[in-house]
């Protein structure tokens, strides 16, 4: 893909370097756990979703691979029930990413203020702090990601033939937490294939065996889904190639417009704009070029589908981290009003994210700010589950709900999403509400409307109270309702619909 490079001697890392890192992982932990309990955080649906799946390990799930799920169950064991507990890897896992990626940048630039400035987008970026505050499986593949591009930049342009299996282990690593980081390698290998340089890189071993390397690593993912029926790529379709349903450009340009938006927004738009000057044309050198012509493919990919379907805010952020690299580097070369503009960009974007944590220290409501989907679900499950009483399972319309209305209830009890058109999870792996004939359940939805078919397999369901998640300014979040059920008797449910 490029010609190797003669490589120059590297940038010392100073001992002010490596206390300041060191600084960085000590702090920034401290920092999340005072955020999430100043700001009132519960877990997010995924996180809850994730620790669910830490009480029933295996070697894969049906959407995400292994890796969140077992690091939840390891912090959980090792210190108990929370939601710092939970969180524990994910903000250890970004303190990593941020490691990696001065290294990366430090190295690449043979500059160590070239390495800060990536450390300070990456802390600034609005697109990576806030999904290194919950356990999710984006903040993993950050790490890897930045892993694999070094990797790929150090085999490449300097020739370090072992740096293939390091790139193999990165995106071994990576897929064992979400299978978007095969699009590195995907890229990757389409460049090599056009290229002489890259033709000639394939006709060695070290590339074949990193790729061997990273099929071992994915081998417990792959296995799995081979048993179950291929459920993860089942469900990667419906978000890859299932366009078709979405109904094409005219429909979807909305959401087009939408994904524009959110990709400006989450760079942060004063620093987007700086990064968009200074990267909008090809770098004359072949090595910045394979990162930049890298993060574009990826970021074409995520553009091209978002014409036709729903494309996620975070879905293309790993694009972006190989542009920061690049863009870390020329920062300092830049124009003194460039330099502002990039650093007053940093600066509001700490300011923003600060308003969206705390909207109350500036007079707005949680109800209307951004995670409001984060706050209020201990006080309103627990309303929920004081007014039950003892209970033997509990029953939710959706798998969104399921996990939260799980960890939140005081005691530990199987829950069952139970809706006439659902979605399939990984709750169809396991033992289905059949085996509670005879016992009492709740249901609990966030809308007050029992399905007919489940009023149908009790003797009687008793309504509750409604529940609200009240915010602190006294707000209303949102409103659980619940039905006390009583003696069920098994009944023939209908399949998911979709993926």
């Amino acid at each position: 893909m490029v010609e190797p490079s003669a490589a120059p001697e590297p940038a010392p890392i100073t001992v002010f370097d490596l206390v300041l890192l060191a600084g960085l992982v000590v702090v920034l932990p401290l920092l999340r756990f005072y955020i999430a309990e100043a700001g009132g955080f519960d877990l997010h649906f995924d996180e809850a979703q994730y620790w669910e799946w830490s009480r029933q390990l295996d070697w894969s799930y049906y959407s995400k691979g292994p890796l969140v799920a077992w690091l939840i169950a390891l912090s959980t064991a090792l210190f108990g029930h929370g939601e710092w507990q939970v969180r524990l890897f994910a903000w250890l896992a970004y303190d990593l990413f941020l490691i990696v990626l001065f290294c990366f940048t430090a190295q690449f630039w043979q500059s160590r203020r070239a390495g800060w400035w990536a450390v300070a987008l990456g802390l600034t970026t609005p697109l990576y702090f806030p999904l290194g505050q919950v356990m999710t499986t984006d903040v993993f593949l950050f790490v890897c990601w930045s892993w694999g591009l070094w990797a790929i930049w150090r085999a490449l342009c300097r020739q370090r033939q072992a740096a293939w299996y390091e790139f193999g282990a990165a995106v071994g690593i990576g897929g064992l937490a979400k299978f978007s980081i095969g699009l590195l390698p995907f890229f990757l290998g389409l460049g090599l294939l056009l290229t002489a340089a890259g033709r000639r890189a394939l006709r060695r071993w070290p590339p074949w065996g990193g790729a061997l390397l990273g099929v071992l690593l994915l081998a417990p993912v792959l296995l799995w889904n081979a048993v179950h029926g291929w459920p993860m790529f089942h469900h990667e379709q419906g978000h890859v190639l299932n366009a078709s349903e979405a109904g094409g450009w005219r429909e979807n340009a909305g959401h087009l417009l939408e994904f524009l938006g959110g990709q400006w927004l989450g760079l942060s738009p004063l620093v987007a704009v700086a990064l968009v000057r200074v990267l909008s044309r090809p770098p004359r050198l072949a090595e910045q070029r394979l990162l930049w012509a890298l993060s574009l493919a990826v970021l074409g990919f995520f553009l091209a589908k978002a014409t036709v379907s729903k494309v996620q805010l975070n879905w293309p952020a790993p694009a972006y981290i190989g542009l920061l690299v690049l863009f870390a580097g020329r920062i300092e070369t830049s124009a003194a009003s460039w330099r502002r503009l990039t650093a007053a960009g940093m600066v509001s974007s700490v300011v923003l994210l600060g308003i969206a944590f705390f909207p109350m220290a500036v007079g707005l409501s949680p109800t209307k700010a951004p995670f409001d989907e984060l706050r209020g679900w201990r006080e309103s499950v627990a309303e929920v589950a004081r007014q039950a009483g003892p209970t033997h399972f509990l029953m939710v319309p959706s798998y969104h709900l399921a996990g939260s209305v799980a960890f939140y209830w005081p005691q530990p009890l199987p829950v069952y999403p139970m809706a006439e058109n659902r979605r399939f999870s990984q709750h169809d792996f396991w033992p289905g509400i059949e085996r509670e004939a005879g016992r009492d359940g709740v249901y609990i939805a966030t809308d007050d409307g029992l399905p007919p078919r489940l009023l149908s397999a009790f003797a009687r369901c008793l309504p509750l109270a409604p529940a609200p998640a009240i915010a602190r300014d006294g707000g209303r979040l949102r409103t659980l309702y619940a039905w006390r059920c009583q003696n069920y008797q098994p009944t023939v449910w209908p399949k998911p619909t979709t993926y």
